[in-house]
């Protein structure tokens, strides 16, 4: 009792200052912050789940889901669904696109089972990338580099939080099935293939052959992506079998040959396809050479310009500090850290050569938010790189200089200083996020979510789409005229139907429903 008096007394007597950084550093426990940027990325999320509610098929989504769609009419079962799918894939391989992966779930739109359905897409995608980048980080950061699970979910709640609030064609990326299948949700597949790989690498998966098996399953999915995505994976398993050659690991690593060869096997079924010639033929895009240089200016125009903002700013910061007191503990060296920033930069612009190669630009927003993603996750690791490298240099300066406290480097808590650093970046960043809501509420994902329900547009759209699913879905065989959009929602409205029976898109959605035509009404 006398020791806990004394101490009380002593703490009262410290300056009002000192008592608060001391309050800061009880309170910035990894634990605490973990489980806050955790919850803050959560309910973030909030507005773009309560739009989802509006949301309606669109454009290609009938086009690609009408084969799936009719056989789950006529029979009503999963088998004759997955079958059409398959058929579905089949021909665009031989008549339009060879990335059979995206195509195959590119016709599993989720309206073929209903009109509500469709709402599901929203929730698949965000799901998707929450799990990759949990997956991939915590294989990155707990098992490679030993740091705690809490400092692993901090980071992965702020990576998540740019990921999906600061996205360009955030319409594309998140509601728009087609779009956001082909890209977003193969980028989700391509990260958990990377975590499978790395972690076979480590040697840290309990059922080993499961850990192949699994990893193979991915490696062909991606293989058949969209061609940004399967690139990009191409190069990194490329580099990652350089790495195991030159480290002279085949020995021990002689199973991961499995994965590799059938990644490799999809990559090449995907570029050799017949519609890909199809596809070229009807396209004006750039000669090779262009377009890698093109690539290369836009991987610094895009990123310096555009999607290098002040709240990716702020996040790559506070991963740098939440990191700075775990990354210690690893052996490894974390050399040429210039050379990883620069094998990071052509990564990211490596994903711009394929649209630029077979159409001539990266305009729409599917593409651009495939990119961004990209560039968002080699930026965290490039930071996670780069931080290991200052932190071996400050212990090596600190052990040469005699000095022993290093920093905490194993330490349950964040000392004083990192707390206090801590606590005004997140600071910072909430404030600067409400201050930016003022002027621009539709500059984060959620505040133009938010934006669609409050004004009433995005009810007035699933009025108006509801209504045509049903005069849509009770016309068969018949002349349907549907009644005009009055609202467009920025995140849910892609494209719509017109008054030519003609035009692509009215095709697309007569042939869904089994209609002679489809019109819009002249207003």
């Amino acid at each position: 009792m006398g020791y806990m008096k004394m101490t009380k007394n002593k703490r009262s007597r410290l300056p009002l200052a000192a008592r608060a950084v001391e309050r800061i550093q009880r309170i910035c426990t990894p634990r605490t912050v973990a489980i806050a940027l955790a919850a803050f990325y959560l309910i973030s999320l909030l507005p773009l789940l309560a739009l989802a509610r509006y949301n309606h098929a669109s454009a290609d989504d009938y086009t690609n889901g009408a084969m799936c769609y009719q056989a789950w009419k006529n029979s009503h079962s999963a088998g004759s669904v997955l079958g059409a799918a398959i058929n579905r894939t089949a021909v665009e391989w031989r008549t339009w696109r060879g990335c059979y992966a995206s195509a195959f779930f590119s016709a599993l739109s989720p309206q073929i089972f209903g009109d509500g359905f469709y709402r599901v897409t929203t929730w698949l995608i965000l799901i998707m990338f929450t799990a990759s980048v949990f997956c991939l980080f915590n294989t990155v950061l707990v098992r490679l580099l030993h740091a705690d699970k809490w400092t692993s979910l901090s980071v992965t709640a702020l990576t998540l939080f740019v990921l999906v609030q600061c996205t360009p064609g955030g319409s594309e990326v998140f509601y728009w099935y087609s779009g956001a299948v082909n890209y977003a949700f193969m980028f989700g597949v391509s990260l958990l293939f990377y975590s499978a790989m790395l972690s076979l690498l480590a040697g840290s998966v309990k059922r080993y052959r499961a850990g192949i098996a699994w990893a193979s399953v991915l490696g062909f999915t991606v293989g058949g992506a969209n061609q940004m995505t399967a690139l990009n994976a191409a190069v990194l398993v490329t580099v990652l079998v350089l790495y195991i050659t030159f480290r002279r690991k085949w020995a021990g690593q002689k199973a991961l040959l499995i994965p590799i060869l059938i990644f490799y096997a999809g990559f090449a079924l995907s570029i050799a396809a017949p519609g890909n010639f199809v596809r070229a033929a009807s396209a004006s895009g750039m000669n090779p050479v262009k377009a890698i240089l093109i690539s290369l200016y836009y991987g610094l125009d895009l990123v310096i310009s555009e999607w290098m903002t002040w709240p990716v700013a702020v996040v790559l910061a506070v991963t740098a500090v939440l990191l700075w007191r775990v990354i210690g503990k690893t052996a490894f060296r974390f050399p040429a850290p210039l050379l990883v920033i620069l094998f990071g930069y052509c990564l990211v612009s490596a994903m711009m050569t394929p649209p630029l190669f077979a159409v001539g630009n990266i305009d729409s927003g599917r593409a651009q938010g495939a990119v961004y993603e990209v560039f968002i996750v080699t930026a965290v690791l490039c930071t996670v790189y780069v931080t290991g490298w200052l932190r071996r240099r400050y212990d090596e300066a600190a052990v040469s200089g005699g000095v022993t406290d290093r920093g905490n480097a194993a330490g349950d808590g964040y000392g004083a200083r990192v707390s206090l650093c801590l606590m005004a970046c997140l600071l910072f960043l909430v404030f600067g996020i409400a201050l930016t809501l003022i002027p621009s509420p539709r500059r984060f994902t959620f505040g133009s979510a938010a934006a669609d329900c409050i004004n009433g547009s995005a009810a007035a759209y699933d009025r108006v789409m509801s209504e045509r699913a049903l005069l849509c879905g009770a016309g068969e065989g018949e002349r349907v005229e549907v009644p005009p959009l009055q609202q467009k929602p920025e995140l849910l409205f892609i494209s719509d139907i017109t008054e030519d029976a003609l035009d692509w898109t009215n095709r697309g959605v007569a042939r869904f429903y089994g209609l002679e035509s489809v019109v819009v009404k002249s207003e």
